[in-house]
């Protein structure tokens, strides 16, 4: 996740700077302090596998510690670092006797749902980089805290933080209710009665003199998603592309959102959930690359007939790329990740690309697609002519496909005609 550091809590800095402090511990020089006492201090550091100490080794690593700040010198720089060292092997016994008492009651390895989210107990993360709280907005430190995770959005907590969760699951959040598709003015603090729409904490606006009743406000960040103000444990400057903008004015800059906001925006991204055609028809009219987008679907809708009838495609399908199978199969609707390849050209180049593959196999490489094909009973040419042609006309009725020019110098359809006659001397 992208964030600032000035969007976080003091605590999250400070934690940075003492584990900062607790790692500058293996630059302690040999003139500063004796070869025994840096011999013993050096034992003393962490390491990567001290997530498996257990209860009795940190007891016994404690008491080292304590052992080794009485024999330092008052306000000496090596007896600060040991206090810090202390603190932190406090802090992970903590932890451990926290994890012990939930073992025993087996609830650590059972999934909690908690407003819809399915939290696993995380063992032995893998990441490359440590993730951060979304109920604290601390970091989760990989090699000290536990955490447990949602299996369907991504949500992570501290273990201790699991009774202060208070926000939906982004998953069904989606399943549940649609998106915003206008542009939501802010209607200010007074309308939330100056509380955050997560957690209902006061907020106030930035750079405004505080009372000296009110000192416990937060400072107040807008959501250009939903237009409501959030604290900064909930809005963290994260930004987003807002689905309202692009559909309303092709506009494709980036705004703030809440984390809720973030996570709903990066969970639907790569839905289909669009139809641009419904929601803003004015967008084929001034933007030529969506005309030619929509004249390259209609095209595709087409083949699509020729093509799930075929016996040779089928069996050539699993060879057919994903991406080919997805411009193909989905006509109307459009993700934001197709609205920003759109955007940039990349879009059209595939929807090209798959529009030449299914084009060649129907009228030169399957014989079966080629010999379904049409010859205009307007001018009895026998050029093969398709659906998908752009001179191409088609019969409203009976789907009989003639020249364009052909059918508007005559504009009647022969075979209309004869199955009137069949039809009338049936009749009689």
């Amino acid at each position: 996740r992208n964030f600032s550091m000035s969007s976080l809590p003091k605590d999250f800095l400070f934690n940075v700077e003492m584990n900062d402090s607790v790692i500058s511990l293996s630059s302690i020089s040999s003139d500063s302090v004796s070869s025994e006492s840096s011999t013993s201090i050096s034992d003393n550091f962490l390491t990567i596998n001290e997530n498996d100490l257990n209860e009795d080794i940190l007891r016994k690593e404690i008491e080292k510690c304590n052992q080794m700040i009485r024999t330092t010198k008052e306000c000496s720089q090596e007896r600060m670092r040991l206090v810090r060292r202390l603190v932190e092997l406090r802090f992970k016994l903590e932890m451990v006797t926290e994890i012990k008492a939930l073992e025993n009651k087996n609830q650590l390895i059972e999934t909690k749902v908690i407003f819809g989210h399915h939290l696993s107990f995380v063992w032995k993360p893998n990441w490359l980089e440590n993730k951060i709280c979304d109920v604290c907005a601390k970091t989760i430190w990989k090699y000290m805290h536990q955490l447990y995770e949602c299996s369907d959005c991504g949500y992570y907590c501290h273990i201790f933080c699991l009774d202060k969760i208070k926000r939906v699951c982004t998953a069904v959040l989606a399943s549940e209710h649609s998106m915003i598709l206008t542009i939501t003015p802010s209607n200010g603090l007074l309308s939330q009665d100056y509380k955050c729409a997560e957690c209902q904490s006061y907020i106030r606006i930035r750079n405004t003199k505080l009372s000296s009743e009110d000192t416990l406000s937060l400072e107040a960040r807008l959501c250009d998603y939903d237009g409501k103000f959030y604290c900064p444990l909930h809005h963290w400057n994260n930004t987003a592309l807002i689905p309202a903008r692009v559909l309303c004015n092709w506009q494709f800059e980036k705004k703030c959102v809440s984390q809720a906001s973030f996570q709903l925006l990066n969970y639907n991204y790569k839905s289909k959930m669009y139809n641009l055609e419904k929601h803003n028809p004015k967008l084929f009219t001034y933007l030529e690359s969506l005309n030619k987008i929509k004249n390259i679907k209609n095209s595709l809708v087409k083949m699509k007939k020729y093509l799930v009838l075929c016996k040779v495609w089928n069996a050539q399908l699993k060879n057919v790329s994903s991406r080919c199978h997805e411009l193909l199969y989905d006509s109307v609707l459009y993700s934001m990740k197709d609205m920003v390849e759109i955007q940039s050209g990349l879009f059209l180049d595939d929807l090209q690309r798959v529009n030449d593959i299914c084009e060649k196999h129907i009228r030169y490489e399957c014989e079966i697609c080629k010999n379904q094909g049409y010859i205009c009973e307007l001018c009895q040419k026998d050029t093969i002519i398709f659906p998908f042609d752009e001179d191409a006309y088609g019969c409203d009725k009976c789907d009989n496909v003639y020249h364009y020019q052909c059918w508007k110098n005559r504009d009647f359809c022969p075979k209309c005609k004869r199955i009137k006659e069949r039809s009338r001397l049936q009749e009689v």
